[in-house]
């Protein structure tokens, strides 16, 4: 099932770079993706005090509600600066400089105010629950895939030349086959954790 979830992954990731706004589906597939890894990891202990952790670790997000309250806030403050900010350009007895100032500030404030709507109709549609995030780091995630992909190719056509090696009792060819293939595993698992994320497994496997 892990197999199967970071294959899912992976091919989330690919369909963000196509364009396609997948960050909902991502984030639900690391979220099972850590699950199963914690399930496991309570098989092995014999316990389910990791397990039950990783339930609450993936349950909805109980700040969602509080974001949307500093949202609105924010909102209704923009507004009536906004509005204020009108009701002085409606002067007569402004100079240019002073219009050219109020029409500027009021076009950075509805520029601000955009972006806040456009924030608080993402929570409110529950598209993606990493709003900030998503963009960020799917351009890194989409790397990290790419060098995997090219690190296991490689490490396939090591292994096989392994077996032959281990048949012809090469030992030479074998400690340089060895040596190689450390050095992709430590690359796998720098790719894999960089920061000791739990969500990508194992990098030994």
């Amino acid at each position: 099932m892990l197999r199967e979830k970071r294959q899912e992954l992976r091919g989330l990731r690919l369909g963000m770079k196509e364009g396609r706004d997948l960050s909902a589906d991502i984030d639900t597939c690391q979220g099972e993706i850590e699950l199963l890894q914690k399930e496991l990891q309570s098989i092995d202990e014999g316990g389910h005090t990791t397990f039950l952790e990783a339930k609450d670790l993936i349950a909805p997000k109980k700040e969602i509600s509080a974001k949307k309250t500093k949202l609105r806030e924010e909102m209704d403050g923009l507004k009536k600066e906004i509005e204020h900010l009108e009701f002085r350009l409606s002067m007569a007895n402004l100079t240019d400089e002073q219009r050219s100032k109020l029409t500027l500030s009021i076009s950075s404030k509805k520029e601000t105010q955009k972006e806040l709507k456009e924030e608080m109709e993402a929570l409110l549609n529950f598209d993606h629950t990493r709003f900030v995030e998503a963009r960020e780091q799917t351009k890194r995630s989409i790397e990290v895939e790419e060098a995997l992909e090219k690190l296991d190719l490689r490490m396939e056509e090591l292994n096989d030349e392994m077996f032959e090696a281990l048949e012809q009792v090469d030992e030479a060819l074998i400690e340089k086959l060895m040596l190689e293939l450390n050095s992709l595993k430590g690359k796998k698992q720098k790719l894999l954790a960089p920061d000791g994320d739990p969500l990508l497994g194992d990098p030994e496997e």
